[in-house]
């Protein structure tokens, strides 16, 4: 049987910090339920927006992973937090990666960062900063979600509905064609947005699914059904 080919956006990290060595990386966590879903993960680098229809071309859906900040010159604001968490190179290129998704139809599943930047590409903005949205601990869960009726995590998660919360940033405005689908109930925080083959979630799902069987059909379903 052909595998199902899954294109993951990788980061720019260095490890050990102030070592000087420099690393494509993706945490293990999400390549590993894309692998035991049945697909086939392929880590895409951060690269010149150039590159971006190849790639594009090579798999069949496109996960957008999470972390840095989305600056905030992509959607038309200044910087007014005080933070150095940004990447302007990988911003660039993943906006890239989502142009060249849409346009050959392959479907976007986002985490976290990237749900915000896939917001982003598609009109939408951020809150630069938000407040008790970050637990300590890599591990377990934070808040539980509120999720709209017959949407796509309504079916996955109809029986587990607590999630982690590792982000300081959140959408503002709705980019356009998305549908808020879960919502954090102590303050409204959009959670997780659904379009015409996209989904996006504000939590970390692959920190997840070792121990929730419903994060762990997240994936199934990324791979055998979205």
């Amino acid at each position: 049987m052909v595998k199902v080919i899954v294109g993951i956006s990788g980061n720019i990290k260095e490890l050990p910090a102030m070592s000087g060595m420099v690393y494509d990386a993706v945490g293990r966590d999400l390549s590993q339920g894309v692998t035991e879903a049945g697909g086939l993960p392929i880590v895409i680098p951060v690269g010149a927006p150039s590159l971006a229809k190849d790639y594009v071309s090579m798999i069949d859906k496109l996960i957008l992973s999470g972390g840095q900040h989305v600056h905030p010159k992509f959607y038309g604001e200044k910087k007014v937090i005080d933070s150095d968490d940004y990447s302007l190179e990988r911003d660039e290129f993943e906006l890239a990666l989502i142009r060249e998704a849409l346009k050959q139809g392959k479907p976007i599943f986002a985490v976290c960062r990237g749900m915000q930047l896939l917001n982003v590409a598609l009109g939408g903005s951020l809150h630069q900063e938000i407040v008790n949205h970050w637990q300590e601990d890599l591990s377990g869960t934070c808040h539980d979600v509120q999720l709209l009726p017959n949407s796509r995590v309504s079916h996955l998660f109809q029986q587990s509905r607590q999630v982690n919360s590792l982000h300081r940033q959140s959408i503002k405005e709705l980019g356009e064609g998305l549908v808020v689908t879960a919502k954090d109930p102590r303050d409204g925080t959009i959670e997780a947005y659904e379009g015409e083959a996209l989904l996006g979630l504000q939590w970390h799902p692959e920190f997840l699914i070792e121990n929730s069987e419903a994060n762990r059909r997240l994936f199934e379903y990324l791979v055998k059904e979205f």
